[in-house]
Order: C-alpha cells, then structure tokens, then sequence
C-alpha cells in the first residue's frame, strides 16, 4: 500500500514552506507518496506547523490518520533545530518517537547542549518566567491570574520574587508585588534560586543551567525533571538529557529521511 503524506504550509511563514519542503524530502525517499498543500487532505499523515488549526487536528484523527505536528527545537539554536511529535498535541502533550539507545546514551545531546550542575543557593530569588500573550500552551489557563498568585505564594514562602517578560511580549507585562527583570536570560537565571514556569521553553534553559525548576503544566518540556508545586528539587538529567535530544531534527535530517527513519515512517 502506497503511504500518502500531507504536508500543510502557510505560504506567508518561511519556516512553515522549508521545514515543510525538508519533511516531505524525507518522506519521499522513505517511499511515501507526499505533497505540500496549504489545507488539508484525506492522507494517511498529516503533517503541520503548530496546533494552532484544532478543527484541522481533530478532522485528521476523525478519519482515523496520524498527525505530525512540527515546532521550534528545544535545544540550541531552535531556528536549527525543529521538534517532531505526533499524536497532535502541543510540547509534553505530544508523542515522541525516541529510539530504544537514547535512554543511556547522551551522545547526540553532548553535540548541542550540556548540562551545569544543580546550583543550589537558598540566597537566590524565585523568577517565574514570562509567556508571550496568545501562546498555544496557555490557552486553558488565565495566565496573569496564575502569576499574581504564584507571587504571592512565593512571597508567603519566603522567596525574594522576580518576573521575567517574554522578550516577544512588546508590550511589557508588570504584576503588583513582583519585580521585573530586564536584560538577558542568562543574566535572570543567574541570580536564581528557583525558576518557577507554566510551561515555558526557557524552563528547558533553567534545568541545562542547574537552576532548581517548577513546571506546572503537564505539557512542559521540563516536567519529568522539575517540581509540580513551589519546592526544591534536583533530580537526576541524563535520561531526560539523552531523550530530549531526539525530540528534534536538523533540516538536513529531514531530507535525507533520517528524522523519519528515527521517527518509524
């Protein structure tokens, strides 16, 4: 049976038409019978960026298809890097395919990434970490309600409180009692004793930097390693470290059929 692959593309998103072109390379060396479209099509495999398109998602999965939904990588550069998932779920809502080596082997993580160690400072303050406004990952959550009240709980713990704005929020976020931090992430994760996040990609940067980290979202990508509520912790990584690595594909991995070797297509 011929396999038939769809892969939707906004044609105004650069990002959306070349990873896309790399994706259906792949799938046609691998045997597929792939095109690119700008709507979707009675297919076997579904392919598109994000889950913005939920009625599009869910008409796939009514008709009995797979999903693959493409996003920014979370390791490195993520403008290289773009992460593969199915099941058509967002982040840690989606399924990834992770070869049976990755378990122990850090290897492919190591090329891109390391991991610093658990830097654990009782003198450090809490920085809850900022969202861009209309984010995916937000969507079943008032967003501001949750941080003026993960303030206040941090307060009432006894933390020193700081807020990161998303730097893509051009409008600035300010929340009575929290102070906000400007400059680089890097600099905000420095001063840090706990980095507390919904479900944010910087959480993924506050464990690589050994900084303690809340992810409450079960969709995070940092929820297998971090608190679920405002404590402490400092779990193992590597296991995490070695998967997370294989959640993500370089371009060229895409068009050789690598990433859908590696992904079972």
């Amino acid at each position: 049976m011929i396999r038939k692959a769809v892969i939707v593309a906004n044609e105004r998103a650069p990002h959306h038409l070349s990873w896309g072109a790399a994706f259906m390379a792949g799938l046609q060396r691998r045997g597929w019978r792939a095109e690119m479209s700008t709507s979707d099509k009675p297919c076997h495999l579904l392919v598109r960026w994000g889950v913005k398109d939920r009625a599009m998602i869910q008409r796939q999965r009514d008709a009995g298809g797979e999903v693959c939904i493409l996003e920014r990588g979370y390791l490195g550069d993520r403008f290289e890097w773009t992460s593969v998932s199915f099941g058509g779920g967002l982040n840690g809502r989606g399924r990834f395919v992770i070869p049976g080596h990755a378990a122990y082997d850090m290897t492919r993580f190591r090329a891109v990434a390391e991991l610093q160690p658990w830097h654990l400072d009782s003198d450090g303050y809490a920085l809850i970490m900022g969202q861009v406004p209309g984010d995916q990952s937000l969507k079943h959550v008032n967003f501001e309600k949750w941080v003026r009240e993960t303030g206040t709980e941090l307060a009432a713990a006894g933390w020193p409180v700081r807020f990161r704005p998303h730097p893509g929020n051009r409008g600035g976020q300010e929340y009575p009692g929290v102070k906000p931090l400007r400059g680089t992430l890097a600099e905000a994760l420095a001063g840090a004793g706990l980095v507390v996040t919904f479900n944010s990609n910087s959480g993924v940067d506050a464990v690589l930097a050994g900084r303690p980290t809340v992810a409450m979202d079960e969709g995070s990508m940092v929820r297998p390693v971090a608190a679920h509520d405002m404590r402490v912790i400092a779990p193992d990584r590597s296991a995490w470290a070695a998967r997370l690595a294989w959640c993500q594909y370089r371009r060229d991995e895409m068009e050789s059929g690598f990433c859908q070797e590696m992904c079972g297509l």
